[in-house]
């Protein structure tokens, strides 16, 4: 980001952000005249709220997650309680491994996984474990051998958490097969033997298909409530700016989350939710996540096609995912071609004007080594003018770097 920054006529296929253009301010505007319009709602949303949330959001949040789910209203208003709102999903995700892990503990991750979920496991003194993933995400049959092999290793009860990404994940841009997210609930049912091993399953993506629908949550799935933390934000549907997010959590979970939570914030921006509140509620929200996807499926579609052509005939080995929501596409080149900040892709890259995050950052330590012939690309925040630029760039530095390999 700071070469980028340093050097404006850059590509950057890099930084996960949203397209600026996107960003709500025809929503925003109204809705937020609208709060302080009336004096009494205005000091109450600039006042302190409360550190698990606004009741009302709360429960328009639970309201979502029924609309989304095309199920009766009050199905989950048991959830309500258990339902926080968080400073984005990344305070979500870092209280939720403060109050699990200790150090030795395990968290079985997809490989590649989000790299920036890898911090908190570490500064926790925990290991995390890869498990592959395919075309329709984590794959189970390997899941279930890493837990049976821990379990003969005598290590079945330092494992915590099996983390997903669900919807069009980052890096890859794949998400998980409907028929195998039920089942991923009863596999951590099933392995919980002497503790609960929980899913943690960050949804921050959900709601940006470019069409398909997208199949229940793997939380949807846990019927009794006591095995999977569901991680939402509004950082990629609306907006990085209001910082919020939310969870929902196991009841065992609620009161050591909001203990830490309270060290924390004491709460997050009370404003910005009573604003987000009105924005779902009005229906501008829905409409707003609309556009965006469609905003998206373009950027896409330009972005793939560019890379067909620059790329598509330069070597048999180089492919890359073709999402169906989502901003990222994960490509693999030839096992020789190492893709790090050292090896020579990346420096070409930079010479050529065009960035990229090294592969190697999205995979666990366990097991060694670690691949180093991927890339992970955005389309989020380039134009689609850029995007085709930023395609020949790195074709014409993949194309340089395979010529003097061979």
């Amino acid at each position: 980001m700071q070469t980028a920054l340093e050097n404006p006529e850059i590509v950057s296929l890099a930084a996960g952000f949203v397209d600026q253009q996107s960003l709500p301010v025809e929503v925003v505007d109204p809705a937020v005249s609208e709060l302080l319009a009336d004096p009494i709602e205005g000091r109450r949303a600039l006042q302190y709220g409360t550190t698990i949330g606004d009741q009302a959001l709360r429960s328009r949040l639970v309201g979502e997650l029924e609309r989304e789910g095309g199920i009766p209203a009050g199905t989950y208003r048991d959830a309500v309680p258990r339902t926080v709102v968080t400073t984005g999903s990344a305070q979500l995700i870092y209280l939720v491994c403060e109050a699990l892990l200790d150090p030795g503990d395990i968290v079985l991750v997809e490989s590649p996984t989000y790299f920036v979920f890898l911090g908190p496991i570490e500064t926790r003194g925990a290991r995390a474990i890869r498990i592959p993933i395919d075309d329709g995400g984590l794959r189970l049959d390997d899941l279930e051998a890493t837990l049976q092999r821990l379990d003969a290793e005598g290590q079945l009860e330092r494992v915590k958490l099996i983390y997903t990404i669900p919807e069009h994940a980052n890096p890859t841009g794949i998400s998980l097969a409907a028929e195998r997210r039920g089942p991923l609930v009863e596999i951590a049912r099933k392995w919980s033997r002497k503790h609960q091993i929980l899913v943690l399953e960050d949804a921050a993506y959900r709601n940006l298909s470019f069409g398909a629908a997208e199949p229940p949550s793997v939380w949807s799935h846990d019927t009794r409530g006591d095995t999977v933390i569901l991680a939402r934000t509004f950082s990629k549907t609306f907006s990085p700016g209001l910082k919020l997010g939310f969870g929902v959590l196991p009841e065992a979970l609620v009161d050591p989350i909001l203990d830490l939570k309270g060290n924390h914030d004491f709460g997050s921006a009370n404003f910005n939710q009573r604003l987000l509140e009105r924005v779902l509620g009005n229906g501008s929200f829905r409409r707003h996540v609309e556009r965006l996807s469609g905003l998206y499926r373009r950027k896409c579609s330009t972005f793939l096609a560019a890379l067909d052509e620059s790329i598509g005939s330069l070597d048999p080995e180089i492919h890359w995912t073709r999402p169906e929501g989502g901003l990222f596409v994960w490509m693999t080149v030839p096992d020789g071609l190492d893709t790090g900040f050292d090896g020579p892709l990346f420096s070409r890259c930079v010479r050529e004007g065009v960035l990229y995050v090294p592969g190697e950052f999205a995979f666990a330590d366990e097991p060694p080594p670690r691949p180093r012939n991927h890339l992970r690309l955005t389309f989020g925040v380039p134009s689609e003018s850029e995007l085709v630029e930023g395609a020949r760039r790195l074709g014409a530095a993949l194309s340089a770097c395979l010529d003097s390999v061979a």
